[in-house]
């Protein structure tokens, strides 16, 4: 069998062409094809064919679906297993899974000679834009664009091994187009100028340049990336350089006569060249769901743009949707960034990984930059030197995700001031120097319900009154991942209503076990957190949590811990430090509901906590009738 997602799609069995009209079918046949050889669950199945607009029910259309495809393609091809459907195939008989496979192998080619045919063969395979014809919103937002961004930084690579030496490129035709398709791209721009420098055509490359200044001026209030503009300045003097010959000790990475690809000094190490004649472009997908955050993007629009900053850490609390909101602004600028963008996930608080120690994402990130294996330094210093000395005077965004603290970020910061790097952490990270911060909270209650709706779909919510949606974000705390939890377990009850929803999420002792979805769970997150504090601010917490009140000042925690109130003040910002507690007004102290509610359990746990008799002695309220009953047993 043969399948072909790189364009319209198309099916072949034996060699005979299958002629499949039906959209669903087509849909739900591209989406085995990109997990071929493996089971796929009925849940990711029905996200990929209907996005959010489920059927009634849809284990069992996905079913009907794939028995038409195993009458027009034949029994044996689609195999119903527990849990989901598999489409038996080799990656080979796929053409973007062969695609990838293929980069890959050219990335790994020992000499320009390899790489060359492996790139060809992987371009060969490109028709058009990814499932073009099918109908899957998900799989054109969340694969094709990754499937794009291979196929440009492909091109932009081979183009480099046509131009070494002043040969002509046989690819100038596709630059063009892409050009057109992709205006902002600006690696795309310097091939294609050089194409044309090399194909005598100095008039066009004249009128090419002025086009893309004048719609970076416009779109992005930029000028095009220095590169560029040298291209261009030497084309205006009629001095134009070519590409120089490969450097002997490292054959593949062509670099230019007096720059490097991108014109920075002629006495860089020659991994330079090998990184900017290809732009990584790392960024994950961002998220097809986002809403609102307009102050928050503008924020952080804002301090990326400032000078002379070069790191702004995003910190909040467990959920709270640093990853998506920075993954989501890089997006956004990546243009300003044309150098690359890169992307690292430091698992400072990943359940079941230890935080990644700084000497190893550099030796990740200096593979990413294009630095063979055996010439990366085995010493954390010399490391962060190599890297330094690679994104000196270059454009290149780095997104730092989930960082446990200053120690592990510190290595990984570039000397450049043209380099912007955005750190998410559950940490205030304040030891860092030179840094500009930003603390996400949670979103506003109408961006709350924007979200679940998307998430759970509008089907799903059509005829539900606005105030139980208000009332459902509000049992979540509006925390993004809460938020998204629940709306995922209402999209996969198809009988279930926002109000049963809600019912369920309502006893503050059943609602962290609700907000929870395979391994996605709102209490690990916070748990996360929790274990990575010392067992003084452990203490701490569980008892203030345990206590059940909705805020408390320092004097009450002191009474409470049994300790001074300049003591307390420092459990307090230890707390505070870690986004596990706020500060809403100077001198008084809260808890997040869904993390209040993670510590009273926590206490309980632990051998009980405070009742309300105590309250009068602390100077606190009594705590609401039946706060403490689930925690006092």
């Amino acid at each position: 069998m043969t399948v072909g997602v790189l364009g319209p799609l198309y099916v072949a069995v034996e060699g005979r062409p299958i002629r499949l009209t039906a959209g669903k079918p087509r849909a739900l046949l591209a989406a085995l094809a990109m997990s071929a050889g493996r089971v796929v669950s009925v849940e990711r199945l029905a996200e990929m064919v209907w996005c959010d607009r489920f059927p009634a029910n849809s284990r069992r259309s996905l079913q009907n679906y794939a028995a038409r495809l195993r009458s027009a393609m034949g029994d044996r091809l689609i195999e119903t297993c527990p849990g989901g459907l598999l489409l038996r195939a080799d990656a080979g008989d796929i053409d973007a899974l062969r695609f990838l496979r293929t980069l890959d192998r050219a990335a790994r080619a020992q000499d320009s000679d390899a790489e060359r045919g492996l790139l060809d063969e992987a371009l060969a395979l490109w028709r058009s834009e990814p499932f073009e014809d099918v109908d899957s919103p998900w799989l054109r937002e969340s694969e094709a664009p990754h499937l794009i961004e291979r196929h440009l930084a492909a091109l932009e690579r081979r183009v480099d091994l046509d131009l070494v030496g002043g040969r002509k490129s046989r690819f100038t035709a596709d630059l063009r187009r892409l050009t057109s398709r992709h205006p902002l791209r600006e690696s795309l721009w310097l091939r294609l100028l050089r194409a044309l420098v090399q194909d005598g055509r100095r008039a066009e490359v004249l009128d090419r340049y002025e086009e893309l200044r004048a719609r970076l001026a416009h779109e992005l209030g930029v000028d095009p990336d220095p590169a560029i503009q040298r291209l261009y300045a030497e084309q205006l003097a009629d001095h134009p350089k070519a590409y120089a010959e490969p450097r002997a000790d490292h054959p593949h990475a062509p670099a230019v006569a007096g720059l490097s690809a991108t014109g920075g000094p002629p006495d860089r190490p020659t991994e330079v060249a090998s990184l900017f004649a290809t732009s990584p472009r790392r960024l994950p997908t961002a998220t097809a769901d986002f809403v609102g955050r307009e102050r928050d993007l503008a924020s952080l629009a804002a301090l990326v743009r400032a000078e002379p900053a070069t790191a702004i850490v995003v910190d909040g609390m467990a959920g709270v949707g640093k990853t998506t909101l920075v993954v989501h602004n890089a997006h956004q600028v990546a243009a300003r960034f044309p150098d690359g963008q890169l992307f690292i996930d430091l698992h400072g608080h990943t359940p079941g990984c230890a935080p990644v120690p700084p000497e190893d994402a550099l030796h990740r990130l200096l593979r990413t930059l294009g630095v063979p294996a055996d010439r990366i330094p085995p010493h954390l210093e010399d490391r962060a030197a190599l890297y330094r000395d690679l994104l000196a005077d270059r454009k290149v965004l780095l997104v730092l995700d989930d960082a446990v603290g200053e120690a592990q970020i510190r290595p990984l910061l570039p000397g450049s001031a043209s380099c912007r790097v955005l750190v998410t952490s559950r940490r205030r990270l304040t030891g860092l120097d030179g840094t500009r911060a930003l603390t996400l909270g949670v979103p506003s209650p109408a961006d709350a319900i924007a979200m679940f709706t998307r998430v759970a779909g509008p089907h799903r919510v059509a005829g539900t009154a606005a105030g139980t949606l208000a009332e459902t974000v509000t049992r979540c705390e509006l925390l993004p991942l809460a938020i998204r939890l629940a709306a995922t377990r209402l999209r996969s009850h198809p009988t279930w209503s926002v109000v049963r929803l809600l019912a369920r999420l309502t006893p503050a002792r059943r609602r962290l076990a609700e907000l929870a979805v395979g391994e996605r769970s709102v209490a690990v997150a916070i748990d996360m957190s929790y274990r990575s504090l010392p067992d003084r601010l452990q203490r701490a917490y569980r008892l203030l949590c345990g206590y059940g009140f909705e805020s408390f000042s320092a004097d009450q925690a002191a009474a409470l811990m049994g300790t001074d109130t300049m003591a307390a003040e420092r459990l307090l910002e230890g707390l505070m430090d870690v986004n596990l507690l706020q500060e809403p007004a100077p001198g008084r102290y809260a808890f997040h509901g869904l993390i209040r509610d993670h510590g009273a359990e926590l206490a309980m746990e632990e051998g009980g906590s405070p009742t309300g008799r105590a309250a009068p002695l602390l100077g606190l309220p009594c705590p609401p009738r039946g706060a403490l009953a689930e925690h006092d047993g």
